[in-house]
């Protein structure tokens, strides 16, 4: 690495002080669990220390706590297990109380993004058991995201040694990136693997910028160390093994010397196997697959569809969230304008990138001369096809299940930020000092905006605010009125409610928002769950909220008598419920765990259900040509634009028609079938009340393109179907084929599938 003068070292201090003291910032500020997979992550560091560094046995039917982490390299769960072993960690779960109905991947108006409910007694300073453990890896990550940035800096020397402000720059980017300062204060494997990817990345840097010489025996030594420990902390980083090769062979060709292919990758790769080796035999011999990806994706779940480049662009919006900062579950977002202004910056960049090499290409058309270091080019094109092959990964990856977040790729980060760094000093080409403003501006933009982030985005996510109110009108009416509930079996009143009567006209698509008052009368017994129904003539749930109390925030057996909060409820209408219909508006509260309820005590009690009335809501039609407007494109083929149904309320053997409302988007030449489902959404209990499959009449391929065709079907309900809650469901698939159903597309990062919601329906 190029000389450091005391000025630069000076200022990198500074970015690694600063650093330092923001990480651990963001690790106090973020409550234990907080963070994405934290919940499971830290149970396999227990594991790993309660049982002498052995791993568990994957088993979707019985994951554990550990969930999908439990098949992940070992290494970190190592290092965690080793430094925290000696401490009694059996409080586990009194620490990690699930919120059982968190929205984890979702914002959410109402809050709810906290996966568990705290209690700051067993959480605050002095730590101590869970808590202390949980806290000492988390502060073993900072010291790993703090060698990731003395790593960027090193390599951004390398790859721009006659620019030391694009080093520091690159360095700062990292630094004071508020979701790597995020990951890298709580407990996540990708720590560490960043880190081993980042040393790996520089280490073949600085062999390709010296390739005309073949390296040491010391150097194909630490190559494999690094290499086989990378391996065990994520097997993402063995897309570098080929790099490796590639990069040995390509120096045995410029020396003309066959040690470094063959010695150096005897020796690389003998040591890579050698330490990490064990792992993956183990994989293939309880899975049938060295990685383990098969049973991963069994627990964490794959997409009902694999999303196609279509589907994967309609995700960047939140893949470039979670690169600059989206906290919690991926459920606790920065403002929108702050995402605008980093993007801003990388295209800022990667313009700057672009007239870079066009500078380059027209000063070699017109010198005809060769670029005057042909080993830096090569190691500058290395780290850019290492950016590139995680990208790739990554899409690949998110092809089957659910994972478009941007900081999986921080395996290149250092990368990355170089050539951010390089981008925006490319504007001023012949102006160092200049450059070094500029990226001295940005890199203070980045800290500004970190610094901020623990105090107005995360905390305030979980701290209840007890006076909290709507900023905008509701459809709350008049005076308060006051409600008691008690427990079962209870003489006293528990919990009173005040709140507002509920009138007024929403529409398919809007949210129902309250704002009832809470209050303690006597400790309750049991972690009780708040609901809001919106419920039809019929006695059809239509819509519906569950949530703790406090927007997630309050288990209800910790509430002191007295207690009172302001509780925000924002219940969700979906697009496709029927309209127009009235809907009664109940609240109450019932056990998960027996789906008992609280017994309401007022005049608005309805004691025959166990919930209080709050009022009537009209759900009007949206406006448009078609009835109930739904306009889900199925394929590109065909558009649903809405439908209509007879009867929503049935006993069984009654029957109900449906009524689509279609238009072809072009001459169609394939035979399709469409599936009318009454099915109970949820998967657990496949329950299916009526179904009908056939073509519709007049079959699709004499159907004009854009003239509407109304397809009317009749379904019985079968005579064993059980009383619920039921759901239309439609379905379109090629004659013959009901494997080949056409994916419907959802909205900007919605998962594509192949069917859609349509309105509920009650078996009676």
């Amino acid at each position: 690495m190029p000389q450091t003068s005391p000025r630069q070292r000076a200022l990198l201090a500074l970015i690694l002080g600063g650093y330092a003291l923001l990480a651990v910032l963001y690790s106090l500020v973020t409550p234990l669990f907080e963070a994405s997979d934290e919940l499971w992550h830290y149970p396999m560091v227990q594991y790993a220390a309660d049982h002498n560094f052995g791993l568990p046995v994957q088993n979707p039917a019985n994951p554990g706590p550990w969930r999908q982490e439990g098949g992940q390299p070992p290494l970190y769960y190592y290092l965690g297990a080793l430094l925290t072993r000696w401490l009694d960690t059996s409080d586990l779960e009194t620490l990690r109380r699930i919120n059982p109905h968190a929205d984890i991947g979702v914002v959410v108006p109402d809050g709810n993004a906290n996966m568990v409910v705290h209690d700051a007694g067993r959480e605050s300073f002095p730590w101590r058991g869970t808590a202390l453990a949980m806290r000492l890896v988390r502060f073993l990550s900072v010291l790993m995201g703090l060698g990731t940035v003395l790593l960027t800096y090193a390599l951004g020397r390398e790859l721009f040694p006659a620019a030391p402000a694009i080093a520091l720059g690159a360095a700062a980017f990292t630094a004071f990136n508020p979701m790597f300062l995020f990951i890298s204060g709580v407990i996540n494997n990708d720590n560490l693997s960043t880190l081993l990817a980042s040393a790996l990345l520089l280490m073949l840097v600085r062999l390709a910028r010296r390739w005309a010489s073949p390296p040491s025996l010391r150097a194909y030594v630490w190559l494999g160390i690094v290499a086989g420990l990378g391996m065990l902390a994520k097997f993402q980083i063995g897309l570098m093994l080929p790099l490796i090769a590639l990069l040995l062979l390509a120096i045995s060709l410029r020396a003309r010397d066959w040690r470094p292919v063959v010695l150096g990758g005897l020796i690389s790769g003998g040591l890579t196997v050698l330490i990490a080796g064990w792992w993956y035999w183990r994989n293939y011999d309880l899975y049938g697959d060295a990685t383990g990806i098969n049973v991963f994706l069994d627990i964490v779940g794959r997409r009902a569809v694999p999303a196609d480049l279509s589907q994967l662009w309609t995700e960047r919006e939140t893949f470039m969230m979670a690169f600059w900062g989206f906290f919690g579950g991926v459920n606790v977002p920065m403002r929108e304008g702050v995402y605008a202004l980093f993007n801003l910056l990388a295209g800022i960049s990667a313009l700057g990138l672009l007239l870079a090499l066009a500078r380059k290409l027209a000063l070699r058309a017109r010198t005809r001369t060769c670029p005057p270091d042909r080993a830096l080019y090569a190691a500058r094109a290395l780290t850019a096809l290492w950016a590139a092959l995680v990208f790739v990964s990554l899409l690949t990856w998110t092809r089957q299940t659910w994972a478009s977040q941007g900081r999986l790729w921080f395996s290149a980060i250092a990368a990355l930020n170089v050539w951010l760094a390089a981008g925006i000093a490319a504007w001023l080409p012949r102006a160092p000092k200049a450059q070094a403003a500029s990226l001295g501006a940005a890199a203070l933009l980045f800290a500004g905006i970190a610094a901020l982030q623990p105090w107005v985005t995360i905390r305030p996510a979980y701290t209840l605010d007890r006076d909290a109110t709507w900023p905008f009108a509701t459809l709350e009416r008049g005076a308060h009125r006051a409600a008691c509930f008690r427990e079962p079996g209870a003489a006293q009143e528990a919990l009173c409610v005040a709140y507002r009567h509920v009138e007024g006209t929403l529409r398919p698509g809007d949210a129902l928002y309250l704002a009832p008052t809470m209050t303690v009368k006597a400790p309750l017994a049991r972690d009780w769950s708040l609901f809001v129904h919106l419920v039809n003539a019929d006695g059809t749930i239509e819509a519906q909220r569950d949530v703790y109390p406090g927007g997630g925030l309050l288990a209800a057996s910790d509430l002191p008598a007295g207690d009172s909060w302001n509780n925000l409820v924002a219940v969700p209408i979906s697009e496709t419920v029927y309209a127009p219909q009235s809907l009664d508006v109940y609240l109450g509260f019932y056990d998960l765990s027996t789906f008992e309820r609280m017994t309401p005590l007022g005049a608005d009690a309805d004691t025959q259900a166990d919930r209080l009335w709050l009022g009537r809501v009209t759900l009007e039609p949206p406006p448009g040509a078609f009835p109930n407007p739904v306009n889900a494109d199925f394929g590109g083929a065909l558009v649903l634009r809405g439908y209509e149904v007879t009867r929503r309320a049935l006993h069984p053997g009654e029957t109900t028609t449906v009524t689509l409302h279609w238009e072809a988007r072009e001459r169609l030449a394939t035979d399709y079938v469409i599936s009318v489902q009454i099915i109970d959404p949820d998967p657990a209990r496949l329950r299916k009340a009526a179904q009908l499959d056939a073509p519709p009449d007049p079959p699709v391929t004499t159907w004009t393109p854009g003239a509407p065709v109304a397809d009317a079907r009749t379904l019985t309900i079968t005579a064993d179907a059980p009383p619920g809650r039921y759901r239309l469901l439609v379905r379109v698939y090629p004659a013959g084929d009901p494997a080949g159903a056409l994916r419907v597309r959802g909205g900007a990062g919605a998962q594509s599938v192949d069917y859609v919601w349509l309105s509920w329906i009650q078996v009676q």
